[in-house]
C-alpha cells in the first residue's frame, strides 16, 4: 500500500460505513495501542486497521457501541492479521467480549518460515519489504488527546504493511506445506486467550511464584488460596497484581504461616519480608481467605512447581532440547516454534512422576506428531 493520509474514524456510524465494507474482503490488518501501566485491564487507547486502500485510526474515546466491529471479527471469512497478537486478543476480548473467528498471526508465520522466532514488526517489515520503521512512540500517552501527528504516523505504521506481509508469508506457508500446522497454532492462540481469563485457572496460579516448590503441603495450599484470593480483589479494583500483594510476599506470608501454627492478624504481623502498609490493608482479609472452607480449590499439581530437576532429569532435558535442535534443522523451523523448555521441563517432570507423557494443549498438535516416537524413546531410558 502506498503511504498517504490515515484516515480517522470517531463515530459509530463512520465506523458502521466502514465495517460493511470490511466484511467482504478476505484479510483485514490490525493492531492496537493500549496503556496498562495502573490497572489490571489495559485501556484501550487507539485501533488501528489496514485494508487494501488505506489505513484507518479509531478512536475508542469517541464509540461505545462497538457490536459493527465486534461482528467484523467473528466473520470467518474474514482474516484478521496481527502481528505478536497475545497482547491484542486480550484486549479485543476485554473491550468487544468476542475473538477474531479467523487469525493470522505474521510473527508466529515468520518462525515457520526460519525467520527467527518472536521477530519483531520492525525486523519483518525490513525483511520483507525493505522499509525500516522508526521506535519513536512505543511508550507514548495513547490516552492523550489531541495525538500527535508522530503519534498518528506510528499508529498508522504499524498496520501499513501488514496486508502484503501476510500476502507473502501465507504463499510460503503453502509452498513449504506448513500452512495447516500454522493455521492450528493461530486457532489455539485464539482458544487459549478465550480461557486466559477463566476463574478456573485462579487455581494454578500459583505455580508462577517462585520457591513455591520450597513450601510445605500446607504453605502450598495457604499460597494457592492467596494466588486465587488477590486475582479477585486486583480485577475487583483494576489494579495490577503487584499493587495488591507482591508475589515475594504471597511466599513469605505462605511460608511463615504454615511454620507459625497459628492463622491470624497477630502472627501475620511478625512476618518477614512483608511490606506493613500490605498488612495493614489486606491483614484480615488474608487470614479470613486462609480459614475460609467454602471454596473448593483443585489439587496442588506438584509437577507445575519451578523446582529444579535432578541430575537424571537434567540429563533427560539435554536430550530432548538436542532432539528439537535437531527436528527443527530438519524442518527449517526455529527451534522454539517446535518446543521451549519450559515446556520440555513440564514433560520431563510428569513423566518421571507419572510414568507416562501428559502433552500440554500447546504441544498436542503437529509438535506430538514429530517428537513423540524419540521423546518416548528418551523419556524411557533409565526412568528415575
Amino acid at each position: 500500500m502506498a503511504e498517504s493520509k490515515s484516515v480517522i474514524v470517531t463515530d459509530k456510524m463512520q465506523l458502521a460505513d466502514l465495517c460493511s465494507k470490511w466484511n467482504t474482503l478476505d484479510a483485514l490488518a490490525l493492531d492496537t495501542e493500549f496503556i496498562r501501566t495502573n490497572t489490571f485491564y489495559p485501556k484501550v487507547g487507539l485501533l488501528q486497521v489496514a485494508d487494501t486502500d488505506s489505513c484507518y485510526l479509531i478512536d475508542p474515546l469517541g464509540i461505545s457501541d462497538w457490536s459493527d466491529f465486534a461482528d467484523l471479527l467473528v466473520n470467518q471469512n474474514v482474516s484478521i492479521v496481527l502481528h505478536s497478537c497475545s497482547e491484542d486478543l486480550g484486549l479485543l476480548n476485554t473491550l468487544l467480549g468476542v475473538l477474531p473467528a479467523s487469525l493470522f498471526d505474521t510473527q508466529v508465520a515468520a518462525a515457520f518460515l526460519g525467520l527467527g522466532f518472536s521477530l519483531s514488526y520492525q525486523a519483518l517489515v525490513s525483511e520483507v519489504t525493505g522499509v525500516v520503521i522508526p521506535k519513536g512512540e512505543t511508550r507514548s500517552d495513547w490516552l492523550h488527546r489531541p495525538l500527535s501527528n508522530e503519534q498518528l504516523l506510528y499508529a498508522a505504521a504499524d498496520v501499513r504493511y501488514l496486508l502484503e506481509i501476510h500476502g507473502f508469508l501465507k504463499q510460503s506457508l503453502e509452498e513449504k506445506g506448513f500452512l495447516n500446522w500454522f493455521q492450528s497454532d493461530c486457532d489455539l492462540l485464539i482458544e487459549t486467550a478465550k480461557t486466559r481469563d477463566a476463574e478456573g485457572l485462579w487455581d494454578i496460579y500459583y505455580k508462577d511464584i517462585s520457591n513455591a516448590w520450597r513450601l510445605n503441603e500446607k504453605g502450598l495450599n495457604y499460597l494457592q488460596k492467596l494466588c486465587y484470593w488477590r486475582e479477585q480483589i486486583a480485577r475487583q479494583k483494576n489494579k495490577p497484581r503487584s499493587w495488591i500483594v507482591k508475589n515475594t510476599e504471597l511466599f513469605a506470608i505462605s511460608e511463615h504461616l504454615s511454620c507459625s501454627g497459628e492463622l491470624s492478624v497477630a502472627s501475620l504481623a511478625t512476618a518477614k519480608h512483608v511490606d506493613r502498609r500490605s498488612l495493614s490493608r489486606y491483614g484480615s482479609a488474608i487470614i479470613d481467605t486462609l480459614q475460609d472452607e467454602t471454596i473448593q480449590h483443585a489439587a496442588i499439581d506438584s509437577c507445575m512447581l519451578n523446582k529444579p530437576l535432578s541430575a537424571g532429569l537434567r540429563r533427560k532435558l539435554k536430550d530432548c532440547q538436542k532432539l528439537v535442535q535437531e527436528k527443527a534443522e530438519l524442518l527449517a523451523i526455529a527451534p522454539e516454534l517446535l518446543a521451549r523448555k519450559r515446556q520440555l521441563i513440564e514433560l520431563v517432570r510428569t513423566f518421571n512422576k507419572h510414568g507416562q507423557q501428559n502433552w500440554p494443549a500447546e504441544l498436542n498438535s503437529w509438535r506430538r506428531a514429530v517428537l513423540e516416537p524419540e521423546l518416548q524413546q528418551i523419556m524411557t531410558e533409565g526412568v528415575e
